[in-house]
């Protein structure tokens, strides 16, 4: 991806400072980028030279949002809503974000963080009121610099946006909830933040910074790693502790829960080597299950991966990936082509970890430059959905310009994800197999996806009360 960066606004005289200006200066093709910088609906024929890039899509449809269906949306994702106001020791910050990037974080004192929660009226509250005494910057090393954002990111693509300002009130307890999300104001654009933001954006773009590897060196270029999780479980039933066994292990770990207030380490995490295809990441876990097998001594406990074998704990398979910048439009494919097909093949059970866990577009960038996508359950339950989870993975970060059928971004698919509505999602999936069908990189991946979408289709679900040793081909210890 890299050509033009344009521009849409209803307010063609105050956004004169941003150009080009789609569809009035000319017609953005697939390889351009759109940003959207206020709530002026698409043209009707915004897809006439293809479809480009466009940043806050969306603005149009959120800015007509009743408050009501907000916290709706917001609630289903998982997001913590406040529209009440603050108690002693309670503070009120302004996250605004930029395509996935927060820009900035300010605390607002008292007299400028007056509104509730709204979908209006809080930007032109915040500009008002937005002097230096009222203000303070907070510091992206302060560990409420992180949660924050995360927070603002989580709200912003449960509302399909990319750029927008997140009103969160924080509470004495650490308890952090969202008041508000404002489309930012296009007076207060130049010359801040924001127009930093969006011209390094830009900048990039053109340059081919979000261009994706050259074919004939993709392998080479793209790495693909992850960090699943394992429970071991008695004949009763009763998690064990991992620590037992594997803390401190080389590539065999512990995670960390809460019960009951204290911290304990129960869940076993595996940590391999990244590698360039899905059989080879496939080979580093198995190794990894061979040692892990080695450590744990007691053989009469079980394996269990998947979303939630066992009630109150949460599994993840995250993934990660390097070699591609991630953007919103890869985000949204990773939701449409990994997180949807593996909801259909979870125990019904397993839905219940979302939305607290596993919400759609849920991602961390990592130190090495790449980032991590974290929606998804378990899959060590299968070496099938492993691998068809990493080939998934490379294909949509391969094609991204290419996979523009986004059914994650349908309302009544996003509803079926977290009720846990089958008949809705299947629906989309031979939609999804199509779109993948007509891409390039296809035919290599396809060994590895197709057992995957099949077990979809077919309506299997994959068995997270078996040991995942057995599929895994781990042999008991003599």
């Amino acid at each position: 991806m890299a050509g033009k960066v344009w521009y849409w606004s209803r307010k063609r005289r105050e956004a004169s400072a941003f150009s080009l200006q789609a569809w009035r200066d000319g017609v953005p093709a697939a390889s351009d980028a759109v940003i959207v910088i206020d709530d002026c609906p698409l043209p009707p024929a915004w897809r006439a030279a293809g479809e480009p890039f466009v940043l806050n899509a969306e603005a149009s449809a959120f800015a007509q949002l009743k408050p009501a269906e907000m916290k709706r949306r917001l609630a289903r994702s998982g997001v913590r809503i406040e529209d009440t106001a603050g108690s002693a020791g309670s503070r009120n910050f302004a996250v605004s974000v930029f395509h996935l990037q927060p820009i900035e974080v300010q605390r607002v004192m008292p007299a400028a963080a007056s509104h509730s929660f709204s979908r209006s009226g809080a930007s032109a509250a915040w500009a008002a009121e937005g002097a230096a005494e009222s203000r303070q910057q907070l510091d992206p090393a302060d560990p409420l610099y992180i949660r924050l954002t995360r927070l603002a990111l989580k709200a912003l693509h449960a509302l399909g946006l990319e750029l927008a300002v997140v009103s969160i009130h924080t509470e004495g307890s650490g308890r952090c909830t969202v008041k508000a999300v404002e489309l930012p104001e296009i007076a207060a654009l130049g010359g801040t933040v924001w127009d930093k933001a969006i011209q390094k954006f830009a900048a990039d773009w053109q340059t081919g910074q979000f261009a994706l590897p050259g074919r004939e060196n993709k392998d080479k270029e793209q790495l693909i790693g992850a960090d699943p999780e394992f429970l071991l479980l008695s004949k009763q039933g009763k998690v064990v502790s991992a620590a037992r066994y594997l803390e401190g292990g080389h590539g065999t770990g512990c995670d960390a829960v809460v019960v009951g207030g204290r911290v304990m380490y129960p869940v076993a995490e595996l940590r391999p080597a990244p590698a360039s295809t899905p059989v080879r990441l496939a080979h580093h876990i198995h190794q990894l299950l061979l040692q892990a097998n080695m450590r744990i001594s007691d053989q009469t406990l079980r394996w269990a991966a998947g979303g939630m074998p066992a009630p109150g704990f949460a599994l993840g398979g995250h993934i990660h990936l390097s070699g591609v910048k991630l953007t919103s439009r890869l985000l949204h494919q990773l939701d449409s082509y990994l997180a949807l097909p593996l909801a259909m093949i979870e125990s019904a059970n397993e839905q219940l970890r979302r939305p607290r866990f596993g919400s759609l577009g849920d991602f961390r960038f990592q130190p090495h430059g790449g980032f991590e996508y974290r929606t998804l359950p378990s899959w060590l339950v299968s070496p099938l959905a492993a691998k068809g989870a990493f080939a998934l993975m490379l294909l949509c970060a391969r094609e991204t310009d290419q996979l523009l059928y986004l059914p994650s971004r349908e309302e009544r698919i996003i509803d079926a994800y977290y009720s846990g509505d089958r008949i809705q999602l299947r629906g989309c999936l031979e939609p999804l197999i199509a779109a993948m069908k007509a891409t390039r990189s296809y035919e290599e991946l396809s060994r590895w996806i197709e057992p995957l979408m099949n077990a979809a289709l077919q309506g299997r679900i994959w068995d997270t009360q078996a040991d995942i040793r057995l599929k895994w081909r781990i042999p008991a210890k003599e």
